[in-house]
């Protein structure tokens, strides 16, 4: 399939894990590239107006419009994304501060923390979501622990009662904080109020610089709402658990400053 079919279907593409939809579109964009060099920033534009709220697309489209050799760079992001060790900083990080018989909530989507679940899965997990998701989360939850149950939005606060944290990973993160869906923030102003810690699981191209991150949001509009780094207790990227701030300073996303002129103008 020419990589042009290709990404007429990336940017069709509805329900896909985020991190599958950016590592499709590294390896596509890298193989446009290396035949049309000059296609590339078009149709990493095209892509990130179609899926604005998905972080590693943004990210991964920021690599190739900077980058001298296209193949390359697709082949080294595409495998960060594989690869990412996320998961594995999540589990040791809730081996260190919690027991077995805690009480974890999160919210949709949980792709990293099932990951980390699988490593260690024998938490008691609340979810916390739409009814559109949770059938589907709880079903893929239910394949790394026995313990996991649904809870609608407007039962948050039973679902949060007596938790040890709540578990969130943003769409992307950048700038002035951490950018999910409406509900999540919901629950997480919920969490605050109800002093429950709340964690946040930056996975691989989740965060973005501060113009990507505010071009992104203003595409998305009312679709995400900001969550402030002050109602985050811990934050776990590649390097481990630690300040959220900290964490926004260590991006490895390049400027992307031609990617987001069209929608600056």
């Amino acid at each position: 399939m020419h990589p042009i079919e290709r990404l007429r279907w990336i940017a069709r593409a509805d329900g896909e894990p985020a991190a599958t939809i950016a590592s499709e579109a590294a390896w596509t964009l890298g193989e446009l590239g290396s035949e049309e060099p000059a296609a590339v920033l078009t149709a990493s534009r095209r892509l990130v107006q179609r899926h604005p709220g998905c972080g590693p697309l943004w990210w991964v489209c920021a690599h190739l419009i900077a980058s001298d050799d296209a193949l390359e760079t697709a082949h080294r992001i595409s495998a960060e994304l594989y690869s990412d060790t996320v998961p594995d900083r999540v589990s040791d990080a809730l081996r260190v501060d919690f027991t077995s018989s805690d009480v974890l909530c999160a919210t949709s989507p949980t792709d990293l923390f099932r990951q980390a679940l699988s490593r260690r899965g024998t938490y008691v997990v609340r979810l916390v979501g739409t009814y559109r998701t949770l059938r589907h989360e709880l079903q893929a939850l239910g394949a790394v622990t026995e313990d996991a149950t649904g809870f609608e939005v407007e039962e948050a606060r039973e679902a949060l009662e007596g938790a040890a944290a709540l578990l969130v990973e943003p769409c992307f993160a950048g700038g002035p904080g951490l950018f999910v869906e409406p509900a999540v923030a919901s629950v997480v102003e919920q969490a605050v109020r109800a002093k429950v810690p709340v964690w946040v699981l930056l996975g691989t191209g989740r965060v973005l610089t501060s113009q990507l991150a505010e071009a992104a949001a203003s595409l998305c509009g009312e679709a995400l709402e900001l969550v402030t780094p002050d109602m985050v207790r811990q934050a776990v990227d590649a390097t481990g658990a630690g300040d959220l701030r900290t964490a926004l300073a260590r991006s490895t996303c390049p400027p992307g400053a031609d990617l987001v002129h069209r929608f600056e103008h």
